[in-house]
């Protein structure tokens, strides 16, 4: 072979070696086929969950508004109905630690290792399935995208060692499940690759990306299917705030970056109320179930996650006070929720503490002195409760970006500036009183 014909082979060689090893570092087609099956099968999983809760939730605000009243002998069965739902967690949480809480963290932890993941994938999910229906279903301020999560990477988990071909994907897979879970129980799939990319992972990866993608497209198809396309949080339409209106967004941003520092600073010692009071582990939901039953009987539009919440002071007008006074009570119980160790996530129950704080903050500017400066009492609450929501959860998880573009999916606006402008303002005010991203601090603390 000739010195040319030689140059020519090695070229060849060289673009074959070059191409193999981009290969490594794209998605290939097997990898997205196990992607779909993963969005699909959490999908369906995540989608039954949250079927579950949403009527779970109706029956359990009926009883609370309308039955109870009436038949108050029934508040003695209702005790004792918590009683045992509590011990049922209770067993399910010793004989499974992982299901504790939001299951965030631990699925954050696994993914960042170098090591393979790796974990008992059918116990946690049946497990925080069942736990997380009677839990969040019993109308507790606990979010259902934590155990979505989580259940949605115990599926990926699942099927990364169904065959010799996924155990290569063991990782992706996880992560896909991670990113399923959340898309199917928001309807959110932008965000849910963002939040895995952004906070779970802590890096953004080309095949965990592209995996994570396709998974939240197929579980959203499902929950689609289910739940139709409207957005978890029904909110009448406001207009693009003008330039004026930006020192009241400001104001609120500060002030949504010092609630997310007290909530951070309380949460991470919420589990400590239980060792105090020398709770057993196997009881410890029992205090929060009590007291959310005391909340049903006076107020039980509070009950909940707070997506109903939500829609509920987004389309009626309630005065500062009593905003606050709802902000007061969710923030409270939100932490001995969480404290107790019982599964259920926080995402949610924070879009709504924002929700209140920007609502209350809009409320406020509808009253002198502010009206008389111009201000338009039309939409500025609403505008407000969007602002809140992205804000201190951008704020407390240290995703803005993320943050941003959840409650853009969940809310169906075209308010990126202004919520850019307040989730980048909470965020700084956070990030200078010394705030650490909620879930890596959780975590930490679990070491």
């Amino acid at each position: 072979m000739g010195r040319n014909g030689m140059k020519a082979a090695g070229g060849v060689h060289n673009r074959w070696r070059t191409l193999k090893s981009l290969s490594r570092h794209t998605v290939s087609p097997r990898l997205a086929g196990w992607s779909v099956l993963v969005g699909l099968l959490s999908g369906i999983v995540v989608s039954s969950f949250r079927w579950i809760l949403e009527h779970s939730l109706r029956l359990a605000t009926r009883f609370y508004s309308v039955v109870l009243p009436a038949h108050v002998m029934l508040l003695i069965p209702l005790i004792l109905g918590l009683l045992a739902a509590s011990l049922i967690i209770g067993k399910l949480v010793v004989s499974q630690p992982l299901i504790q809480g939001s299951g965030i963290p631990d699925i954050e932890s696994r993914l960042r290792k170098q090591s393979s993941p790796s974990f008992p994938w059918w116990s946690v999910l049946w497990k925080k399935f069942i736990g997380g229906v009677l839990y969040i279903g019993s109308g507790l301020f606990a979010g259902r995208e934590g155990p979505c999560i989580q259940m949605g990477a115990c599926v990926g988990m699942g099927l990364s060692g169904s065959t010799m071909t996924t155990k290569t994907y063991k990782r992706e897979l996880v992560a896909a499940g991670a990113a399923a879970g959340l898309s199917a129980a928001f309807n959110a799939p932008i965000a849910a690759v963002l939040f895995v990319t952004e906070e779970v992972y802590g890096k953004f990866n080309v095949r965990i990306g592209i995996a994570a993608f396709t998974a939240a497209l197929s579980a959203n198809a499902v929950s689609t299917m289910l739940f139709g396309t409207a957005p978890v949080f029904i909110l009448p339409r406001v207009e693009t705030p003008h330039f004026g209106q930006y020192w009241q967004m400001a104001v609120l941003a500060v002030l949504l970056g010092l609630i997310a520092w007290v909530y951070e600073i309380t949460l991470l010692r919420s589990h400590s109320l239980f060792t105090l009071m020398r709770i057993p582990r196997g009881l410890r939901s029992l205090l929060p179930m009590l007291l959310t039953a005391l909340i049903g009987i006076s107020a039980p539009q509070l009950l909940g996650g707070g997506n109903a919440l939500v829609t509920l002071i987004g389309n009626h007008h309630y005065t500062f006070g009593l905003l606050t006074a709802f902000l007061l009570i969710r923030f409270v119980l939100s932490q001995i929720t969480y404290g107790s160790g019982s599964p259920g996530g926080i995402f949610l129950p924070i879009l709504t503490l924002g929700a209140l704080a920007g609502a209350a903050w809009g409320s406020l500017l509808t009253t002198a002195p502010f009206t008389s400066a111009g201000t338009d009492g039309s939409g500025i609450i609403t505008l407000m409760l969007i602002l809140g929501m992205s804000g201190l959860f951008g704020a407390v998880s240290k995703a803005p970006i993320t943050s941003i573009i959840l409650v853009t999916e969940m809310t169906s606006y075209d308010l990126l500036m202004p919520l850019g402008f307040v989730t980048l303002i909470s965020y700084l005010t956070f990030d200078i009183l010394g705030g650490e991203p909620i879930y890596d601090a959780l975590a930490q603390s679990h070491e």
